[in-house]
């Protein structure tokens, strides 16, 4: 697929979570091996993108070529609006590969986090550098293409006619992963692009990492006019446009994202005094999604549309076979960089003193990352552990990476959750559901489903107080290691469910009453 309609995808996947990969300067002037002198511009595109009707953002692809060498750099660049604070999602990677379209390197970078390096020793095997760390990855599967090649792919079997087309290509953007992608071929669609009323054939394209369906127009060239993604926000669309158009679109951007993310709902009364809750969910467009029974969750479907959630905070799920040691919930990561000095550092401040457990160890942890982030802000994107720890500030996606590589750190497994939490009052709209993101470690709980062993307990840094860390006012979505970054595959699950989630208390807790003055529960 065109690295403009992927991009396209993954900024979906992305926009609950506020991500924000590193700015297009500094990917622009990434050096290393195979860097050239003068990288000569072959091709650029330039598109516009907007959310729901309204402008949100840019994308961009240039093509360059030094000797025999060609680099593909991908940029997507899109604003939104929280609680009045301007936040950014940017997203931009390279991929340099030869004449003949075998991979030379590919690189990634984010913003507060270290750049990640993938050096080709052959198409399924790569060296992956971050820092000062070196590890090998592989691939498993059969060949894939690189973004040249799908795009001379894409434009023989267009040319041809062709009902499908079906093709791998490697993500990198989501955790140096083989993607599979399906086109079909579903009909013709006019378009007036750059000032020219155009026939174009549309494509509906299926992606075997994010769970949703893209609709792509293609010209008689097999070039990609435009790009549209359904999801509970609206239509999702990048099109095909000038560089000033593009500009421009970015520079009017102003979506308020939480407004179209926030889940109404009735109040629940002393919700944070509760051990447990009964959720019922319903999807008021299309199915509802299987959620994990893990941590203090279980998951109950009561029909294609509706499902149960029950949250106990005492209940933790039972470890799986090698959980104990294995390198996602141990090892540092580009956002979990549990080996940063900055980490490092302040683990060292914290007094756990001797014969602690490694559940009192982790709930001191949480409350020591409470106490640490002191500017609690919306402005703050997604950001690695170590740049919150250095600048003390961030939302819930900070408190959630810095608790998880302080667990790590301290030899703790744990992972990152992600899901939807209850706020009495969110800016003024009332009671209701906010997206959200907590960690889950592997500790000795009070009680593990199932019985005995280790269980994965959750722990919410932005829980200030004393005690548990935790209340059953949380919907799990999934978990993730944080592999691929703010794009990670497990948080596509909440694609379907933004804007399109009814959330009602069914033990009776919720109040339908009107809140007091403030929004305040009692």
């Amino acid at each position: 697929m065109r690295r403009a309609a992927a991009g396209a995808m993954l900024a979906a996947a992305c926009i609950a979570l506020g991500a924000a990969p590193l700015p297009l300067d500094v990917v622009q002037s990434a050096a290393g091996p195979t860097a050239r002198a003068e990288w000569e511009l072959v091709e650029e595109s330039f598109y516009a993108l907007t959310l729901g009707g309204h402008p949100c953002g840019r994308t961009s692809e240039r093509i360059e070529r030094a000797g025999d060498h060609y680099r593909t750099v991908s940029t997507i660049e899109m604003r939104f609006v929280r609680l009045g604070q301007e936040t950014r999602i940017e997203l931009a990677s390279e991929f340099v590969e030869d004449a003949r379209g075998e991979p030379v390197e590919a690189t990634v970078r984010q913003r507060g986090a270290e750049a990640v390096r993938y050096v080709f020793e052959s198409p399924r095997r790569a060296r992956m550098e971050r820092g000062a760390v070196r590890e090998v990855r592989e691939l498993a599967g059969d060949a894939w293409l690189t973004p040249r090649e799908v795009t001379a792919f894409i434009a023989a079997r267009h040319a041809a006619g062709a009902a499908e087309i079906r093709f791998a290509t490697l993500d990198v953007q989501s955790g140096f992963v083989v993607a599979e992608i399906a086109m079909r071929r579903v009909g013709e669609a006019e378009r007036r692009i750059a000032d020219r009323a155009l026939r174009l054939v549309q494509y509906e394209v299926r992606n075997s990492i994010q769970p949703v369906v893209a609709r792509d127009l293609y010209d008689a060239e097999a070039r990609l006019c435009e790009s549209t993604t359904s999801i509970g926000l609206g239509d999702l669309v990048s099109r095909r446009s000038t560089r000033a158009e593009a500009d421009a679109c970015y520079a009017r951007a102003s979506f308020d994202l939480l407004a179209g993310t926030f889940v109404p709902s009735p109040r629940i009364a002393r919700y944070e005094e509760r051990t447990n809750l009964e959720l019922r969910l319903e999807a008021t467009a299309g199915e509802m999604p299987d959620l994990p029974t893990e941590g203090s969750q279980a998951f109950r479907r009561i029909d294609a549309r509706t499902a149960v959630v029950s949250v106990d905070v005492l209940r933790a799920s039972g470890e799986k076979p090698g959980d104990r040691s294995d390198p996602r919930w141990l090892k540092p990561s580009e956002l979990i960089d549990s080996d940063s000095e900055a980490v490092r550092g302040l683990l060292a401040k914290a007094r756990l003193g001797e014969g602690v457990s490694p559940r009192e160890r982790a709930n001191a942890l949480r409350l020591l990352v409470s106490r640490h982030l002191r500017d609690k802000n919306m402005a703050t994107a997604f950001g690695s552990a170590s740049e919150a720890a250095r600048t003390r500030s961030g939302d819930c996606t900070e408190h959630a990476v810095l608790l998880a590589a302080l667990c790590r750190a301290a030899g703790i497994p744990a992972r990152v959750a992600s899901g939807l939490v209850y706020v009495p009052d969110l800016g003024g709209k009332g009671p209701g559901w906010g997206w959200h993101l907590w960690t889950q470690v592997l500790v000795e709980p009070p009680f593990v489903a199932g019985g005995g062993g280790l269980g994965w307990v959750d722990f919410d840094a932005t829980v200030g107080s004393e005690g548990r860390g935790h209340h059953p006012a949380h919907i799990l979505v999934a978990t993730s290691d944080l592999s691929g970054g703010a794009t990670d595959p497990a948080f596509s699950r909440a694609l379907s469910l933004i804007g399109a989630l009814k959330v009602s208390v069914v033990d009776g807790a919720g109040e339908a009453g009107a809140a007091p003055e403030g929004g305040k529960s009692p």
